[in-house]
């Protein structure tokens, strides 16, 4: 459990990290909002003891040659009022001690707890800003992005146990309607069976089981290598994203809570529509909470308890404790 996952991460190129301007697309005004309020938020912006961080840990990975880099939060509100807000991350030049600011992205830090190992650190280009693939102990994959890394990256470590707050910013909400699902591909006929077979033999299935279970399951009748139809639109999904980037995702789910005005951020407000984004008999049940700004919502329609919704999402986590 000492093996340092910085240092065996991932690095992603910039396509597949992507960059902050759709998420800042959904505020009133888009991009040109946070560039036209920049200064603003630039000094106003404070240090929050948010999530993790060692000290003695940072500095020897940056001793190591990684960036030093912190992150400051501007919310627009008293300190400890709003957990809600743009963060900057500021990089020293280690010759001159000049701060740049590397980048900025929107925060939502009220979110649901969840547990669960790193099983593997992503890293964006930059060095300071990471996905994470969070492996619950019920077989389910979150891959998140980890708004306070540049804290946090020196913490990470080889299978140990850390409590995440997780959420999501909507780039996307709207009523789902039926959605069918269709899997033609023999290949990925026999890994779905081979999936729900372990899932029901084991108790659960993580990608590690992969191999196992396709080792362990045979057909037993040619209706086991047919296509697979069902519908979805009554159901629950939170899967990456296919056209988007590594912590987008795909979402479908019952909304069990709607606050609106839950949050604001540079004269936008957001709803909070928290959505069970999967609920198995297996694997148990996840609401998701999912922030979307109501710019968003069309119409005069607004998300209600007991509706499905659908869209896309940007997936948050960070870390609060290791247990």
């Amino acid at each position: 459990m000492d093996e340092l996952l910085l240092k065996t991460a991932q690095e992603l190129s910039s396509r597949q990290a992507g960059g902050h301007g759709d998420r800042w697309g959904v505020l009133t005004g888009g991009v040109d909002a946070v560039l036209g309020n920049l200064k603003m938020i630039v000094e106003k912006s404070e240090w929050w003891d948010i999530g993790l961080v060692d000290k003695v840990d940072i500095q020897a990975a940056v001793a190591d040659g990684e960036p030093s880099c912190f992150p400051l939060l501007y919310t627009g509100q008293k300190k400890g009022a709003s957990k809600t807000g743009a963060v900057s991350l500021y990089v020293q030049n280690q010759e001159t001690k000049e701060l740049a600011l590397w980048s900025a992205y929107p925060f939502f830090g009220d979110g649901v707890e969840i547990e669960g190992v790193v099983d593997q650190l992503l890293l964006h280009p930059n060095r300071v800003e990471a996905t994470l693939e969070i492996g619950m102990e019920n077989g389910t994959l979150i891959t998140a992005f980890d708004p306070f890394f540049c804290q946090s990256r020196a913490l990470y470590r080889l299978g140990q146990v850390y409590r995440f707050s997780l959420s999501a910013l909507a780039y996307s909400m709207n009523p789902a309607g039926p959605i069918e699902k269709r899997i033609d591909d023999p290949d990925e006929i026999r890994r779905y069976r081979a999936r729900e077979a372990w899932a029901e033999r084991h108790g659960q299935w993580t990608k590690e089981n992969e191999l196992a279970a396709l080792a362990a399951w045979q057909p037993q009748t040619p209706e086991d290598l047919a296509p697979i139809r069902f519908d979805i639109g009554g159901g629950t999904v939170l899967i990456p994203s296919s056209n988007g980037f590594s912590d987008d995702a795909l979402y479908l789910g019952e909304v069990v809570q709607v606050k609106t005005d839950a949050a604001r951020m540079l004269e936008t407000n957001f709803w909070r529509v928290d959505v069970v984004v999967l609920r198995s008999e297996v694997m148990g049940t996840l609401t998701l909470p999912i922030y979307v700004s109501e710019n968003l919502l069309e119409g005069e329609w607004r998300p209600r308890v007991g509706e499905h919704v659908t869209g896309n999402a940007w997936l948050q986590a960070y870390p609060k404790a290791v247990l």
